[in-house]
């Protein structure tokens, strides 16, 4: 969720708000707990929501209305958060957003498995908003998230360089 210090215009926090909505109503609820809990976990710690801004703003001037792409924005968004809680891992990070990680929270395979039904949640969302082009969407959404990997496998690289 944007904070009230931030200086988004209020459509932004708006349309931020309409995302954050989606996603904690499409995960509250679901069983089990033990795998959902630490889902709507990553959410509660809020987030600035800019990469699902960009695509309805971007959604927005190529002539759709933010209607037709609010679960696409969805899926950017609970991808993101599926990468943040991987990479938390890998980092061994205690602290993301001023809260405990996931994996500190819980434990590592807990971590490992919200993220990994998160990466599928992300997809169920993006299939909601596909009606046309559908190939070449969830072929570039795929590839970003390629890309994610294959930087994040760039920086565990890096650690080892001299």
């Amino acid at each position: 969720m944007i904070s009230s210090g931030t200086k988004y215009s209020k459509l932004a926090k708006s349309e931020a708000s309409k995302i954050d909505k989606i996603i904690i109503a499409s995960l509250k609820n679901r069983k089990p707990k033990s795998l959902y809990d630490p889902c709507n976990f990553i959410f509660a710690g809020g987030g600035k929501k800019l990469r699902p801004l960009l695509l309805l703003f971007s959604a927005k001037s190529g002539g759709a209305k933010f209607n037709s792409a609010y679960n696409a924005a969805a899926a950017m968004e609970v991808v993101h958060n599926f990468t943040l809680a991987h990479d938390d891992i890998m980092d061994n990070s205690p602290i993301r957003r001023g809260r405990e990680t996931l994996h500190k929270k819980y434990d590592v395979s807990t971590a490992i498995l919200a993220g990994d039904t998160l990466f599928a949640v992300a997809y169920d969302y993006l299939l909601k908003d596909c009606r046309k082009n559908i190939n070449q969407i969830i072929s570039a959404f795929t590839n970003a998230i390629i890309e994610v990997c294959e930087g994040q496998s760039l920086d565990k690289e890096f650690e080892t360089r001299e």
